[in-house]
């Protein structure tokens, strides 16, 4: 979707595809739009997020402090080498993107990044925007604590991708709480607290966490008959296409339908119908074996490895590198050619990266917050927790 939105933008101006153009070329760009929908792409991971983190903190003896920091440290130390990279790159190139957006026509890519580099705005995306608050269009956090905060917006951020994170933590804490009410709690009393939070955050994306918990054990029960193919690929074909046009009525009077959440961030009738296509694909993809046994092959779970390193990388790429190097073969090639090239050559780049922050930021991150649990919480200062490592048991 950034690649689309940075070179293309006169594809990205006809996305979402109008209903009212399914003609027989517009069903068949069906494809082409669900390619580059980004937006869609985030909700997925959201509700699969919910899925592996409820299996994760079911899997050992929970302490929700502990459970918080393993989790600050698994986002927050991928989160600020990706923000320290972002910077280093904008510092080296700060005007690449602006001069590509102006030969492309791309508004967007030339109005995206930072107003000022300095150590204080990096180190306060990193501190706030970058997990614990969320930029001031996307954090979940109400109005007057963003306007203490002076939060920047997305637009102004060192890596704009990173506007999820404060989503993905903020979810991953209410799947904890889910995870314990769940093993606590009565089963009536459980089922009640997910009913009144589905109602709080219908709109939110929030919703996408709690599906996924809902769901996580359901997906591990061996059935004796598997899912009809067929279902899986009439839902995947609506989520597909649900994602890739724009609002139909029955989502729109849904969304007037609905209570707006009582917390939090708030998606309209556009954000509701991709949450709810997204689902769509997670379901069909669950009941269609044949690709669920693609998905479970080497590349694919290899790429699946290396993808949230290449989600907070790739774009301090393109809006550096990448936009450097189509500018200056656009000076002697075709614009089509600058493109092809310049993409390839960002792609391939990214991929490579990814692989090395992941080998030497994410793997790490990973390993840290497993050992936190082997550390004991102690008393400590009445405003601080002191974590004291005490060896392997």
């Amino acid at each position: 979707m950034h690649y689309v939105f940075a070179f293309l933008p006169a594809v990205a101006m006809t996305y979402p595809l109008p209903v009212g153009e399914l003609g027989v070329a517009g069903i068949a760009s069906i494809p082409l739009f669900f390619a580059y929908d980004g937006h869609s792409a985030v909700y997925l991971f959201f509700v699969m997020s919910g899925v592996v983190l409820t299996h994760a903190f079911s899997s050992r003896s929970f302490q929700f402090p502990l459970a918080v920091a393993r989790r600050l440290i698994r986002l927050g130390l991928p989160m600020i080498a990706a923000t320290l990279f972002a910077a280093a790159l904008l510092t080296l190139l700060p005007d690449s993107h602006i001069v590509a957006g102006e030969r492309t026509g791309s508004t967007w890519f030339r109005n995206i990044g930072p107003e000022e580099f300095s150590l204080y705005t990096i180190a306060h995306q990193m501190a706030f925007e970058g997990l614990l608050t969320g930029f001031d269009t996307s954090s979940l956090l109400p109005p007057w604590i963003r306007g203490s905060l002076t939060l920047a917006p997305i637009t102004h951020g060192f890596n704009v991708p990173m506007w999820t994170l404060h989503i993905e933590f903020c979810g991953s804490l209410l799947v904890m709480l889910l995870v314990v009410l769940r093993s606590a709690a009565s089963r009536g009393a459980y089922r009640a607290v997910c009913a009144v939070l589905g109602c709080v955050f219908v709109l939110s994306p929030m919703i996408m966490f709690i599906i996924g918990h809902l769901v996580a054990n359901h997906l591990t029960e061996r059935r004796a008959r598997s899912p009809q193919p067929w279902i899986g690929s009439a839902l995947l074909g609506a989520g597909v296409l649900l994602c890739s046009v724009q609002t139909v009525a029955p989502i729109t009077a849904m969304w007037t339908f609905l209570p707006a959440p009582w917390l939090g961030l708030q998606g309209d009738a556009t954000v509701l119908q991709k949450m709810i296509g997204a689902l769509s694909i997670f379901a069909g993809l669950g009941c269609v074996p044949v690709l669920r046994r693609y998905l479970e092959r080497p590349a694919p779970r290899w790429f699946g490895k290396i993808s949230f390193s290449l989600y907070l990388t790739h774009y301090p790429i393109l809006s550096t590198g990448v936009a450097l190097v189509f500018t200056r073969l656009n000076e002697t090639l075709s614009y089509e050619v600058s493109i092809a090239i310049a993409s390839a050559a960002g792609i391939a780049t990214s991929i490579a990266i990814a692989v090395l922050f992941e080998r030497w930021i994410d793997r790490p991150s990973i390993a840290l917050s497993r050992a936190v649990s082997r550390w004991r919480l102690v008393a400590g200062a009445p405003v601080a927790l002191v974590l004291v490592p005490i060896g392997r048991k």
